[in-house]
């Protein structure tokens, strides 16, 4: 069965962790956004959340990185870090489905790496704790290198997307994918809390006219130009991929200087 629901979301640790440093229409605004998400994604009754987010050096550093890497455990523990005031403790996993869509990617000339133990940090639990507080859904947690180079190309991300889409319609879970990331944030260099608006409004414009070869096109050294966790676009890249064609809808953006980073909420019909 094909997806049954999708978003791309901000994940910036402070979200959660310095949630009442923006002013507060601000973030009333932003977590409303989020509410509308957790309300489409319940009506659609999914099985599965499939979450695809980037590398923190939770799991991975720069002996071993690899451009993508699928969860295969029957659990996962997270989030990795308290500060982020979200309670930790272990989310349910869904290797059979994990399974299946590793088989499709290596059938389709993708060769993803796997991982019978993944930790979840922020990336994965900020949006978790908005969509499925109460951890109900088991997930399968896929991360994109969006840290260290050499990063997949954008190009990738999304040829992995339309694959990730074959593997989903030929399996019987109802299956929401989310993907998680950005947008343009520079933490911890000389330019941190540079937000470049007017590229984030560019990205997600392009996101909403379903615009391919503009999604595809950015280069790192754009990227990096912006930020560099500016490069967790991969993820939204993929999940475009996935969704091919359906209608993106912007359901939030604002710079949030207090969170250095452009966050955004975007929602497919």
């Amino acid at each position: 069965m094909p997806m049954v629901f999708a978003c791309s979301v901000s994940h910036t640790p402070g979200i959660r962790a310095w949630a009442e440093a923006p002013p507060a229409d601000q973030k009333e605004r932003f977590y409303a956004g989020y509410d509308f998400l957790r309300e489409r994604l319940w009506t659609a009754q999914p099985d599965t959340i499939l979450i695809v987010s980037s590398e923190h050096f939770a799991n991975f550093f720069l002996d071993s990185m690899p451009a993508f890497a699928i969860g295969q455990a029957e659990r996962y523990f997270g989030p990795i870090e308290p500060w982020v005031k979200i309670a930790q403790g272990y989310t349910s996993g869904d290797p059979e489905l994990s399974g299946q869509l590793l088989h499709t990617c290596y059938a389709k000339g993708l060769e993803l790496n796997y991982a019978s133990e993944l930790k979840l940090d922020h990336g994965i639990m900020i949006p978790l704790s908005f969509l499925d507080p109460e951890r109900e859904l088991p997930v399968v947690p896929l991360i994109v290198n969006c840290m260290t180079y050499p990063m997949p190309t954008q190009k990738r991300c999304y040829e992995l997307g339309r694959v990730l889409a074959k593997a989903l319609e030929s399996h019987d879970r109802r299956v929401a994918v989310v993907a998680a990331g950005g947008l343009s944030h520079a933490p911890g260099e000389r330019m941190h809390g540079n937000i470049d608006a007017e590229f984030d409004r560019s990205f997600l414009q392009q996101l909403e006219s379903g615009d391919v070869d503009a999604l595809v096109a950015h280069t790192d050294e754009a990227l990096e130009e912006r930020g560099l966790g500016t490069h967790e676009i991969r993820t939204w890249v993929t999940l475009a991929g996935v969704a091919d064609g359906a209608r993106a809808q912007t359901i939030f953006y604002e710079p949030v200087v207090e969170w250095a980073t452009g966050c955004a909420l975007l929602y497919y019909e």
